[in-house]
């Protein structure tokens, strides 16, 4: 019983130590800028979100630490759907209008960076999250019998190092924003309508690429190699944006270029594999839940806990998540 006790005090600080890092007031991203970041969505409630949501609701993927099936899917508005502490509110809507308040131009190099941008920047306020986690860990008397400090604090230079990755390519995204420059390829297709919302980044070479590569040369790669994706409805129809830095191509190209090189059914098989695989939180509509998810949601979560322990994030499953 005493044990049991102590371990549910180690939960509960476990848990709320993690809400504390997640609720911290944020400073905007935009350089220079000191102003109080907003919740800003990933994805536009106006025109994309709303696109899915019924009665201002959508349905979400959510890793959570303190859940046992540690993924899990759950039903909430689309205010805080998709949203991150990442600009104050007038960087928000300064840099932004260009795809909030006008008709979306996909043939536009801009309009797509923009969509980059602010996923670039979701991912580094999520590492922050985890690193002030850290920290908060680390201070706890209660967990401190537990905790091995020198694994924290190599959990904490990992999110340091992916941080520092991750402004590498916002830098390159921010100049381009300033200077009209193009350090970006990106391509788009419209697919058949499908009532589903990614809007994501994930890393070429998979974990065990990166780990032979350790092996051979005793460090990581300098820099890997990312690729941005978005995927949502507009106007009756799916719109894919894919990219990545152009000093990149001879690298990733020819796996991007599958997904323009195909039908719709081979696109959606390979989108599959890569929101179970890679990309795991998405949004989608209580529909595309009832129908596609909630029949089969057990195989669906064992299929992201697998994906979230395997060296293969390259793989070609038999599940397929739009059938």
């Amino acid at each position: 019983m005493k044990n049991d006790k102590i371990l549910k005090q180690k939960q509960e600080v476990l848990n709320t130590t993690f809400r504390k890092a997640e609720n911290k007031q944020r400073i905007c991203c935009i350089p220079h800028c000191n102003e109080l970041a907003i919740n800003s969505h990933v994805l536009q409630k106006n025109g994309i979100l709303n696109e899915i949501s019924q009665d201002g609701h959508v349905w979400e993927s959510e890793a959570d630490f303190f859940n046992d099936n540690l993924f899990h899917f759950k039903k909430v508005g689309i205010n805080q759907a998709f949203t991150f502490k990442g600009f104050c509110k007038k960087h928000d809507k300064q840099i932004f209008a260009p795809i909030e308040d006008y008709e979306l131009n996909f043939d536009d190099y801009r309009t797509l960076l923009l969509f980059a941008y602010r996923t670039a920047l979701n991912e580094k306020v999520k590492k922050n999250v985890l690193i002030d986690w850290y920290e908060l860990q680390k201070k706890s008397k209660i967990l401190s019998d537990s905790l091995d400090n020198n694994d924290v604090d190599q959990l904490i230079e990992q999110e340091t190092i992916g941080i520092s990755d991750i402004d590498y390519f916002a830098n390159k995204i921010e100049k381009n924003l300033e200077d009209n420059t193009e350090s970006y390829i990106f391509k788009y297709r419209i697919t058949k309508p499908q009532e589903i919302c990614l809007a994501s980044h994930f890393t070429y070479e998979t974990s065990r690429e990166r780990d032979s590569y350790i092996k051979l040369n005793g460090k990581d790669y300098d820099l890997l190699t990312d690729i941005f994706i978005s995927y949502f409805p507009i106007e009756g129809e799916n719109v894919l944006i894919m990219g990545y830095l152009k000093e990149q191509e001879s690298k990733c190209k020819n796996y991007v270029d599958s997904f323009f090189n195909c039908t719709d059914d081979e696109l959606f098989e390979k989108l599959s594999d890569l929101f179970l695989c890679r990309c795991e939180m998405w949004t989608c509509s209580e529909n595309f839940y009832f129908s596609k998810i909630k029949p089969r949601e057990k195989e669906i979560i064992r299929i992201f806990k697998e994906s979230a322990e395997s060296l293969d994030e390259d793989r070609t499953l038999k599940f397929k998540l739009f059938k």
